[in-house]
């Protein structure tokens, strides 16, 4: 199965984050031929330990559209458990590459371009993210 090929970011993703995706393409147990047709691709990252009354790891989705013959990260959100008495998982965080806007909890929506914030942010969430991926955490992950 041939690899994917990323389009540069308005974030600086690195190529191990874009190695884990590859792995991730390379492991899926959907047919290369379905693959090769797609044109959206979602990845999912789940502990399924993670619960609201017991915390665990925030699940991940990763999505990419093919454009010609590369692809782009459109976005990149983890999820957490938030509300009392009945907590539900929402978006805490969201890299929105197709709007340029980043989303943080209790903060709300903001630029990507030209923020030193959305930058740091962003390499705060994917050294963490890689470092669970590593620790293999996530026993849950698909593609779509």
């Amino acid at each position: 199965m041939s690899q994917l090929t990323f389009v540069t970011s308005t974030l600086p993703i690195s190529h191990k984050l874009h190695n884990v995706l590859n792995e991730q393409f390379s492991a899926s147990s959907l047919s290369s031929s379905a693959l090769e047709a797609q044109r959206l691709l979602v990845f999912y990252f789940r502990d399924k330990a993670y619960s609201a009354e017991n915390g665990g790891f925030h699940p991940v989705e990763i999505a990419l559209s093919k454009m010609v013959d590369a692809w782009h990260i459109d976005y990149l959100t983890e999820f957490a458990y938030f509300g009392h008495p009945y907590p539900e998982p929402e978006r805490c965080l969201d890299f929105d590459f197709q709007r340029g806007e980043f989303f943080a909890a209790y903060q709300g929506w903001q630029p990507i371009k030209g923020s030193h914030e959305a930058k740091s942010l962003y390499q705060l969430w994917e050294h963490n993210f890689l470092a669970y991926v590593e620790m293999g955490v996530f026993d849950d992950i698909t593609l779509r």
